[in-house]
C-alpha cells in the first residue's frame, strides 16, 4: 500500500515537471531576410552587429559571404537567403551566434523580441520536414519560420571542410 502511494506521488511529480517544461517561456528574436520573417531563440544570440566589414573568402559555398572581424576573432558570415537559393540581400546587419562555431547570419532587419512557450511552436511533421526550419511560431496572427540554427551551422561546416 505504501509503495503504491509513493509511486502515485512520483508519477504526479513527473507529470507536473513535464507540464512546467511545456509551459516554460522562451524569448525569440524575430527578424527578416528580405520579406521573410524568421525566428531563433534569443539564447542563441550573442549580439547584433551593424555595419561590419565582410571580407570575402575564396573556395567557399555561395551562401558564405566571407568573414567579419569581431574583436579580433573571425566570424563566418552565413547568408540564409543564398542557402535556400533565393536572392540574398546585401544588408550590413548580422546576428552573431552564441556558440563555438564563430558564425553569424546576415539579416535584413530585427523586428522584435517575442515571448512564447515551447507549445506555441508548431513543429513540422515527418512529411513536412525541412532542412532549415523546425516549425512555425504564430506571432500577431502571422506564421514565422523557426530556423534550425545548429543544422545550418553543421551543413556549412561540412561543406567548407569538403571544399
Amino acid at each position: 500500500m505504501a509503495e503504491e502511494i509513493l509511486s502515485l506521488i512520483k508519477n504526479v511529480k513527473i507529470e507536473k515537471t513535464e507540464e512546467k517544461q511545456k509551459d516554460k517561456k522562451a524569448v525569440w528574436l524575430i527578424f527578416t531576410i528580405g520579406e521573410k520573417r524568421l525566428a531563433i531563440p534569443a539564447e542563441n544570440v550573442k549580439e547584433i552587429l551593424r555595419d561590419a566589414t565582410v571580407f570575402p573568402l575564396p573556395f567557399v559555398p555561395p551562401y558564405v559571404d566571407g568573414v567579419l572581424n569581431r574583436y579580433g576573432d573571425p566570424y563566418v558570415v552565413i547568408n540564409p537567403a543564398a542557402l535556400e537559393g533565393y536572392e540574398a540581400p546585401q544588408s550590413m546587419l548580422f546576428i552573431v551566434l552564441n556558440d563555438e562555431s564563430h558564425s553569424c547570419f546576415r539579416i535584413t532587419d530585427v523586428k522584435d523580441f517575442f515571448t512564447a512557450t515551447e507549445k506555441d511552436v508548431v513543429h513540422f511533421s515527418e512529411a513536412e520536414l525541412s532542412e532549415f526550419y523546425e516549425g512555425t511560431l504564430t506571432i500577431n496572427g502571422q506564421d514565422v519560420f523557426v530556423l534550425k540554427v545548429q543544422d545550418i551551422i553543421q551543413k556549412v561546416g561540412k561543406e567548407i571542410a569538403a571544399a
